[in-house]
C-alpha cells in the first residue's frame, strides 16, 4: 500500500508539472517541438502515421481508423486531446491508455533535456509569455503544454514499435507541434470558423491553416462539403503534387439505417457496415476513415473486409453521443461549437424521445455561446449552467445573460457534479439528461459518474 501511494503521488506530481505548463498558453510553430525532437533523435520520423486535423470528427474518425487498424492485426497508437478523465487518455497503444509509470518516465527523461536546452537557450521564447519575463525560473519550460505532451507521445510510440500511429492535431494545422509528421496521408474533416484569435476570422483563413497539414506527394483526403474550401484544398495539392481525395466525388458513405452504412471508394464497395458510434454525422467520419484505410491497403497494409468490419462496429469513443442507461437516461456529447452543435440538435429530434429534457450547459468563453445555444438551449425543459475547472470556461453569468432571452427555467451551478447530482435528483425515468458544450464539461461528468459508481471505468 505504501508503494501505491507513493506511485500515486508521483504521478500527481508528474501532472502537477504538465498542467502546469499550461501557463504558457497557447504557441502555435514548429521552431521549439523541432528542436527537442531533434535532441531526443526525432523519434516522430522512426513509424509511419496518418495525420488528421479537421473542426469536427477528428477524434471519431482516429478512432474508426484506430479501431479498424487494431482489428486487422497492426500494433497502433493513438493520440487524441483532449481527454476526458485522466491524461492517459491521450496517448493508447492497441486501445490501451499510456501506463502512468511510463508518463511519470518520459516526462523525468524529457523535462531533464528541456532544462538544458533552456540553459543553453536552445528556444525561441516571445515576448509576451510569461517565460521571456526577467528573473524567470528556469524550472519553467519555454515549451507549452501541447509541445511536451506531443514530444512524450512521439517518443513512447517509437519505444513500444508501434506499426502506425493515428495523429490528431491540436489545434490548426500549419503551425500545430503534431505538424513534423510525415504522414502516409493527411486527413480534414468537417472545419467551421473556430479559434479564431489563432486561426482567422474567416472560414477560408480556417481552412488554409488545415490546410498546412498537407505534404508534398502525400494525399490528402477530406470530407469537407464547402466548394470553396475544396477548392483551396485542391490549389495547395496541386501545388505540392499531392493527390486530392475529395468526399462525394473520389468516396462517400450513406446511411442506410440508424448505424448501418454502404461505402464506395475509389477500389472498394463495402455494404452493411456497422457502426459502434451513434449518430448520423457518423456516417461522414466513418466514410473518411475508410477512404484512409482504402490508401494504407495500397501502400501495403493489408486489410481484410472481415477485419474492417469487426473494428468499425466495435469503435467506442466517450463523450460523443455517448447514451448511459442508469435508471435516467444520461446523454454525453461534447459538442463544443456551432457544427458540432447543430448535429446535436438534429440527434435529439430524431433519435432521443423523452418526456423532458434536462440539459446541464457549460461553454468555453472563446467559442461562439449565442450559436451554440440557438441549437441547444430550446428544446430544454430545464437548463443548469455550470462552469468547466478551466481557466477558458465562460463565466455562469455570461451564460445566463446569453440564455436569459429564450425563457427557459434556470438554474446555476459553480460544479459539473453539482449540477449533475441535481439533475439526477429531478429526472424521471421518462427524461433525459444531457451534458455538454465542452468536452472539458463531459469529462467532468464522466469523471463524478465513475465516482458514484454509475459507469464503470
Amino acid at each position: 500500500m505504501k508503494n501505491e501511494n507513493a506511485d500515486a503521488e508521483t504521478y500527481r506530481e508528474t501532472l502537477d508539472y504538465l498542467f502546469g505548463l499550461q501557463r504558457f498558453g497557447i504557441k502555435l510553430g514548429l521552431e521549439n517541438i523541432t528542436t527537442l525532437l531533434e535532441t531526443l533523435g526525432n523519434p516522430h520520423r522512426s513509424f509511419p502515421c496518418v495525420h488528421i486535423a479537421g473542426s469536427n470528427g477528428k477524434g471519431s474518425t482516429a478512432a474508426f481508423l484506430d479501431a479498424l487498424l487494431r482489428r486487422s492485426g497492426f500494433r497502433t497508437g493513438l493520440y487524441t486531446s483532449p481527454h476526458l478523465v485522466d491524461f492517459s487518455e491521450r496517448i493508447q497503444i492497441d486501445g490501451k491508455p499510456i501506463p502512468t509509470p511510463r508518463i511519470v518516465g518520459l516526462t523525468k527523461e524529457i523535462r531533464a533535456r528541456v532544462r538544458e536546452m533552456e540553459q543553453r537557450g536552445c528556444f525561441r521564447v516571445e515576448d509576451d509569455r510569461p517565460s521571456s519575463r526577467p528573473g524567470r525560473d528556469p524550472e519553467k519550460a519555454t515549451l507549452t503544454f501541447f509541445e511536451f505532451t506531443t514530444a512524450l507521445m512521439f517518443l513512447y510510440f517509437q519505444e513500444e514499435k508501434v506499426d502506425l500511429a493515428v495523429v490528431e492535431a491540436g489545434l490548426g494545422g500549419r503551425l500545430d507541434a503534431t505538424n513534423v509528421v510525415d504522414p502516409l496521408a493527411s486527413l480534414i474533416t468537417p472545419i467551421s470558423k473556430e479559434h479564431s484569435q489563432y486561426l482567422g476570422g474567416t472560414l477560408l483563413e480556417v481552412a488554409g491553416e488545415k490546410a498546412g497539414i498537407i505534404k508534398p506527394g502525400r494525399p490528402l483526403l477530406t470530407s469537407i462539403s464547402q466548394a470553396r474550401v475544396a477548392a483551396l484544398f485542391e490549389k495547395r495539392c496541386a501545388e505540392l503534387k499531392s493527390p486530392f481525395l475529395l468526399w462525394g466525388r473520389d468516396f462517400e458513405a450513406r446511411e442506410k439505417e440508424p448505424g448501418v452504412i454502404h461505402f464506395h471508394g475509389r477500389r472498394h464497395t463495402w455494404s452493411n457496415l456497422c457502426l459502434g458510434l451513434a449518430g448520423s454525422h457518423q456516417t461522414r467520419n466513418a466514410g473518411l476513415a475508410l477512404a484512409a484505410a482504402e490508401v494504407l491497403i495500397e501502400a501495403g497494409f493489408r486489410m481484410a473486409e472481415k477485419s474492417i468490419r469487426r473494428g468499425l462496429a466495435e469503435t467506442r469513443w466517450p463523450g460523443r453521443l455517448e447514451l448511459i442507461e442508469a435508471g435516467t437516461r444520461i446523454l454525453l456529447d461534447g459538442a463544443h461549437n456551432p457544427g458540432a452543435t447543430e448535429i446535436l440538435k438534429k440527434a435529439l429530434e430524431t433519435g432521443y424521445p423523452r418526456r423532458r429534457l434536462i440539459v446541464i450547459l457549460g461553454i468555453m468563453a472563446d467559442k461562439e455561446i449565442p450559436a451554440m445555444m440557438k441549437d441547444i438551449v430550446p428544446q430544454a425543459d430545464l437548463l443548469f449552467l455550470t462552469s468547466a475547472q478551466n481557466e477558458r470556461a465562460a463565466s455562469l453569468d455570461l451564460l445566463e445573460a446569453e440564455s436569459s432571452s429564450y425563457e427557459k427555467p434556470s438554474r446555476k451551478f459553480g460544479t459539473v457534479a453539482e449540477a449533475l447530482d441535481e439533475a439526477l435528483a429531478q429526472a424521471g425515468k421518462e427524461d433525459l439528461v444531457l451534458v455538454t458544450g465542452s468536452l472539458y464539461i463531459v469529462g467532468e461528468a464522466r469523471a463524478h459518474l465513475l465516482q458514484r459508481g454509475i459507469i464503470s471505468p
